[in-house]
């Protein structure tokens, strides 16, 4: 009691001194009793100000504040029996600090803290310097922290940022974070993911999507369907995280690459939403909107999602994008803690961009093939959307162009905070995931070749063919007419071949993570925990189904024809289904984890966590028989080489142990403005049904040291990271094309080593004008990789950053920011030989943002301002320099494109 009246005294007179229009108004309050590092940011929240609080706040809880008070009457109650008092205050923002303790049996008075000292009355004519940044994150984190206490490389986002970025998909929020590499240029799904020299040749497996810090589905080792694939973003996500390295091995699903957390978007205590309409130059009709408000005192909600139908940002001749999401979730507050249960439904269907024909002067320089605009066209359009592929003798699949990467999915889970004592808090996340995640697209292959070239290397095939010469003799000529019309072409035109391809995915999973952390005498966090995983996947793959295409926009099939009788091709296909996985399978994964952080002095924090993991993996494939001429007709070699499905399975299955482990060090040189930190951690990548497929049953490990800087002072925000990497027991294929129009694979295996710098930064030398600035520089070769040894890491720049200058002003009523971002990212290699260069590019993106005082805004974005060209993917499915010269396939940037959002907030 002496010390809570101690603490209003101190309290009264400097809140006293705040406008009383600021903080003398009554606002309603719903804050549960819980930890302060959770409870304070709250009530910051709910009063719209900012509060900075001192490091070493575990332990302590706050009280609750439930009803209408002033702002300085809230804290007050939330702050009773702390031993927080303020410190300072600027504006809307409150600084708090501890006060001193004095230990007990003690003769001379104990050291006092400095943060909690008591602070010198404010001279007049003095300027409060900026408050520090009250940031708090929580991935990677025992419990909600300061961004500039935690001591991890860690980039966040919120819906407004989110906004005035404009990204075509979930992976491009990944552009945010330096030392990642994301290659968006598949559309408005399917991106390849690369982290700090992590080595692979696509999708994204060192990458975990999250959702309010459980994983969407554990294992990122999902072929056609990485984790960014299953998540749309609306504006029921409140802000993104994106955390590489640091404790991501111990914590979630073990993830040694990088994390990106979603947080959603909660209930609130006053009823409230938002609607906003989104417009593109390409077609798009979007509408996002939520509401959210209480059910009762102790039961808030919050309800929301988005529609959208697009004819895509390359012109695909029908609807590319359409479907959408609805989520809520439900928080209930009780004594001791709360709970928050969620779902998300998401029905969507988005066409799937790969490469397109291009022209290479030999010097690493491309341009387009007459016709065809790189920035905007596609091989996708009418003639190619709906038609049926062979897979076995008189059976024919559809498939639909227009279902693209679709997705039609359910995630529902529920988080749970409990504090039953007062050094004891148990938290618990399960996720629930089951759906359809399926692609069907058309994937390039050989470079392409004039049609006479093409029809004389068909005659030669024929000829080759004991069958068909003792059938109908050999050929001399053929004739190629448009499939779909019958209308002849000219032999000078560029044709190309892209195999239909269609994979059929099915998925489901549970996880659950249960962490129970206590303070210990002597400044110890301690937390155990354990983790737990069941999921399971359904694969039907078809690859091959190639199409014979006229190389330009929206592609028409060819049909050909030789003299003596033989069909090169039916109905443009000139294969039928060469490949084929179909197969199951399921796992179970079971870890226990311990981490504790030690205050170990009043400035230095300690912290080591420790993971043990068992993995039991088990699944069937059908088998497969090559080179099978499924109508038995020597003279419709279109067919001739199918693979046909069997009766038969191959079981597979693995047990596999992973020890993980991280150790950290954090100093607050100077508390409140320059933390030092340094981190090394050991992890890896269980076997996945992928490798097992393949004949592998390595376990890929990484061993990451990192160090780095967060600064908050004056006008500047500043986060540098270096890090060190060493990877071992690699293992991934590559699907590439054969000769004779199938598709093969090869296994790739060996180690690499990355060391790299990242910088984040934001300085704003006054309130109008600011910088952001970040970027990487990467150095990775592959170690024991055979010849390719000390060969460049495929896909990854080697120095990559951007520029982005914001000015931020009042217009009337309106808050007016201006933003323009430069971008520049450095040369790679589309290959391991390093024999298909993709060279560096520049690109400028501008936005218009304004913010009405009567909540409505708008923001206009265009991406890519100027067209600037540039590759993100080389031919992948060839071997070789297929990028020299002459006429090519690659995957470039999309061209310049605006969008316009107009919303309301309420």
């Amino acid at each position: 009691m002496i010390a809570s009246r101690a603490m209003v005294a101190v309290l009264a007179p400097m809140l006293a001194a705040v406008p009383q229009t600021a903080f003398a108004q009554q606002m309603q309050f719903h804050v549960p009793k819980q930890a302060a590092v959770t409870g304070i940011p709250e009530f910051a929240r709910q009063a719209r100000i900012q509060i900075v609080s001192p490091a070493g706040l575990a332990g302590l809880k706050t009280q609750s504040v439930n009803g209408r008070f002033t702002i300085e009457e809230g804290l007050r109650i939330l702050l009773r029996g702390t031993d927080l008092y303020v410190v300072a205050r600027s504006g809307n923002v409150v600084s708090l600090a501890m006060k001193p303790r004095v230990a007990k049996r003690q003769t001379q008075p104990a050291p006092v803290r400095r943060a909690a000292a008591t602070p010198r009355p404010p001279k007049p004519a003095a300027i409060t310097p900026p408050a520090p940044s009250p940031e708090i994150i929580v991935t990677g984190t025992i419990s909600p922290e300061r961004r500039l206490d935690a001591g991890l490389a860690i980039t966040t986002a919120s819906l407004e940022r989110i906004h005035e970025l404009a990204p075509n998909n979930s992976a491009d929020l990944l552009k945010l974070a330096p030392g990642i590499w994301a290659e968006t240029t598949g559309g408005a799904t399917g991106a390849n993911v690369f982290v700090r020299g992590f080595p692979t040749t696509g999708d994204a497996p060192f990458l975990t999507a999250q959702l309010d810090g459980a994983p969407i589905f554990p294992p990122t080792e999902l072929a056609f369907s990485e984790n960014t694939t299953l998540f749309r973003v609306d504006d029921m996500v409140e802000k993104v995280e994106i955390l590489r390295g640091g404790t991501s091995p111990i914590f979630s699903n073990g993830q040694p690459g990088a994390v990106i957390n979603f947080i959603q978007r909660t209930g609130t205590p006053q009823l409230g939403g938002g609607l906003r309409l989104t417009s593109t130059d390409f077609g798009t009709r979007r509408v996002d909107g939520y509401l959210t408000g209480p059910l009762s005192e102790d039961t808030l909600f919050a309800i929301g999602g988005f529609y959208r139908k697009s004819n895509g940002i390359r012109d695909t001749q029908f609807p590319a994008d359409r479907g959408g999401q609805i989520g809520a979730n439900l928080t209930h507050d009780f004594a001791e803690g709360s709970v928050t249960a969620y779902a998300r439904y998401t029905r969507d269907r988005n066409a799937f961009y790969t490469g397109v024909p291009l022209i290479s002067n030999g010097a690493g320089r491309f341009t387009a093939l007459p016709g065809f605009d790189p920035l905007r066209d596609t091989l996708i359009g009418r003639d190619t959307r709906r038609l049926s592929i062979e897979t076995g003798p008189d059976d024919f699949r559809p498939a639909d162009l227009g279902e693209g990467r679709g997705l039609d999915l359910l995630v529902a889970g529920a988080s749970v905070q409990w504090l039953p004592a007062a050094r004891i808090e148990v938290t618990n996340r399960f996720n629930f995931t089951n759906g359809e995640a399926n692609t069907i697209s058309l994937f390039t292959g050989p470079v392409p070749v004039l049609l006479d070239h093409y029809i004389a290397d068909a005659i030669a095939r024929a000829n080759a063919d004991p069958r068909v010469i003792g059938t109908a003799g050999p050929a001399s000529t053929g004739e190629a007419v448009l499939a779909a019309s019958g209308l002849p072409l000219s032999s000078d035109r560029y044709v190309l071949v892209a195999g239909l391809w269609s994979v059929k995915k099915t998925i489901r999973s549970f996880t659950d993570e249960l962490r129970v952390s206590t303070t210990l005498d002597g400044g110890h966090r301690l937390t155990g925990g354990l983790y737990l995983a069941d999921y399971r996947s359904g694969d039907i793959r078809h690859f091959g189904n190639n199409l014979l295409l006229l190389a330009e926009p929206n592609a028409r099939r060819i049909d050909v024809r030789l003299d003596n009788g033989v069909d090169v091709s039916r109905d443009g296909f000139v294969s039928a289904t060469t490949s084929q996985v179909v197969g199951s399978s399921g796992a179970t994964n079971i870890a226990i984890f311990l981490h504790d952080k030690w205050e170990a002095a009043e400035r230095t924090s300690l912290d080591a966590g420790i993971r043990l993991e068992r993995q039991s993996l088990r699944g069937m494939v059908r088998n497969v028989l090559t080179n099978v001429d499924f109508d038995e007709n020597p003279l419709t070699i279109y067919d001739n080489n199918g693979a046909l499905l069997l009766d038969t399975t191959s079981p597979l299955s693995d047990h596999a142990s992973r020890l993980s482990w991280s150790v950290g060090l954090i100093h607050r040189i100077i508390p409140d403005r320059l933390t030092l930190h340094a981190r090394l951690n050991h992890g890896s990548n269980m076997p996945s049904f992928e490798k097992l497929r393949i004949g592998g049953r390595r376990t890929q490990s990484a061993d990451v040291f990192e160090a780095g800087a967060e600064l908050a002072a004056g006008p500047a925000r500043v986060s540098v990271n270096a890090f060190v990497n060493r990877f071992e027991g690699l293992q991934f294929s590559r699907l590439l094309a054969q000769p004779d129009g199938g598709v093969g694979s090869i296994v790739l295996l060996g180690g690499a080593r990355a060391k790299g710098i990242e910088l984040d930064a934001v300085i704003s030398p006054s309130q109008r004008w600011s910088l952001e600035i970040r970027g990487a520089f990467l150095d990775a070769h592959y170690r024991g990789f055979g010849e390719n040894s000390g060969n460049r890491v495929v896909r990854q720049p080697k120095v990559q950053f951007s520029i982005s200058p914001v000015y931020v002003t009042r217009l009337g009523p309106a808050t007016v920011k201006l933003r323009a971002t430069y971008s520049y990212v450095g040369g790679r290699y589309s290959d391991v030989e390093n024999l298909q260069r993709l060279p560096s590019y520049e690109t400028v993106d501008a936005g218009l943002h304004v913010e009405l005082d009567n909540r409505l805004y708008f923001d206009l974005v265009a991406q890519n301002l100027f067209d600037a060209f540039g590759l993100t993917e080389g031919n992948t499915r060839l071997r070789g320099d297929a990028l020299s010269s002459g006429p090519i396939v690659a995957r470039p940037l999309f061209g310049r494109n605006i969008s316009a959002s107009f919303g309301y907030r309420f």
